[in-house]
């Protein structure tokens, strides 16, 4: 005899219930496997191509990592973070932005990225991912370009007191790793 095949949750019916510049809010109705039904809210950023997201986990060629305190306004408050951003350029590949991201946020260019793997932002509230690329040797080539909207300082810690660095962040700084 086989095992009894084994049922899954499954979204039935979602509708928008609201919709910003950004995002989208979204009702979501769910099953169980037990056929009882439930209601999940969730966000979807309307801005992004593919997976949504890139993080670039970058050694200078002194052997330090690149870290970045961002204010992050959904927490409001100061975050330590590997350089990050949305692959949000029509016909631009996961590669390409985080190259861009990297120099946008850091000033350091990467020459090649090898991609470590694929994860949920917050696999609660969104379908956003992010593609985890890891470079070694970059460099600085020019101050960063920045955003209106983003507070960024970049931090170099040597890697082998990376651990450190993140254990003991000071008050206010939160560790995001995405």
């Amino acid at each position: 005899t086989s095992a009894p095949r084994r049922m899954y949750m499954k979204v039935t019916d979602r509708s928008a219930v609201y919709e910003g510049r950004f995002v989208r809010v979204v009702e979501k109705t769910v099953v169980r496997a037990d056929g009882r039904r439930g209601t999940w809210e969730a966000i979807e950023r309307t801005n992004v191509h593919g997976s949504g997201a890139v993080v670039i986990i970058a050694l200078t060629r002194d052997g330090e990592l690149l870290f970045e305190k961002n204010w992050r306004a959904g927490t409001e408050s100061y975050v330590v973070q590997f350089p990050a951003g949305l692959t949000d350029l029509d016909g631009e590949s996961e590669a390409e932005a985080a190259r861009r991201e990297l120099l946008e946020e850091t000033g350091y260019a990467a020459t090649e990225l090898t991609p470590v793997f694929l994860s949920p932002l917050s696999a609660a509230l969104t379908s956003t991912r992010a593609m985890h690329f890891f470079t070694r040797d970059v460099d600085y080539v020019g101050k960063p370009s920045g955003s209106d909207v983003e507070e960024i300082e970049v931090l170099r810690v040597p890697a082998d007191r990376a651990d450190e660095f993140m254990l003991h962040l000071p008050d206010g700084v939160e560790l995001d790793l995405q």
